[in-house]
């Protein structure tokens, strides 16, 4: 009797809950992203999806980057419960970086690389910096104990020349960078296949 009872109970449940299918012509063919929250982010990505494919056009507004005047930030940077993510890019011999809040929401790869900065009132930080100096002084600000996630990929030979993707700098460079940031209490993790 006290089986039947439940599930009669259950059923009665799950039939309360139902509700008729929701119908939308989204598909992943024409999925055209939501745009970027352009004042107080609350969230945002785990991943990034790069575009590999844009084009040299499209950074040319952003390099060079203005060297950034940091005393504007708070230091140290806002505490980040997903950490903070990174990427990296090359045009000719400069390389960029962002530093972003880690969060659940996907950033477009344009977000990523627009040189605008911002600390916002909530806590989310988007700073784009020229050069390992530049994001140097940027991980310096973070506070002791931060993860940085370090997203990038090499795609030499797979893309046209002057193709702009966010790409890691030789091993020398991203282990001095790791090393730097051991010295200031910061776990640089870097997404690259061992030995490249």
């Amino acid at each position: 009797m006290k089986k039947l009872l439940l599930a009669i109970f259950i059923l009665l449940i799950l039939t309360a809950c139902e509700r008729p299918a929701t119908l939308a012509n989204w598909s992943p063919i024409n999925d055209v992203s939501t745009p970027a929250p352009t004042s107080s982010p609350t969230v945002s990505a785990k991943t990034l999806q790069p575009s590999p494919t844009t084009s040299l056009a499209t950074l040319e507004a952003a390099t060079p980057l203005p060297t950034l005047d940091l005393s504007k930030f708070p230091n140290p940077l806002p505490e980040s419960m997903k950490g903070y993510e990174l990427v990296s890019w090359q045009s000719g011999s400069d390389w960029s970086f962002t530093l972003i809040t880690g969060t659940n929401r996907e950033k477009s790869f344009d977000e990523m690389m627009a040189p605008d900065s911002q600390v916002s009132a909530d806590g989310f930080v988007k700073i784009t910096v020229p050069g390992f100096e530049g994001i140097k002084a940027v991980l310096e600000m973070l506070p002791a104990g931060s993860e940085v996630l370090w997203n990038g990929m090499d795609l030499s030979g797979q893309v046209p020349e002057g193709t702009i993707y966010f790409a890691y700098p030789e091993k020398i460079l991203r282990d001095d960078l790791v090393n730097y940031c051991a010295k200031h209490n910061v776990k640089l993790e870097i997404l690259v296949e061992p030995g490249k």
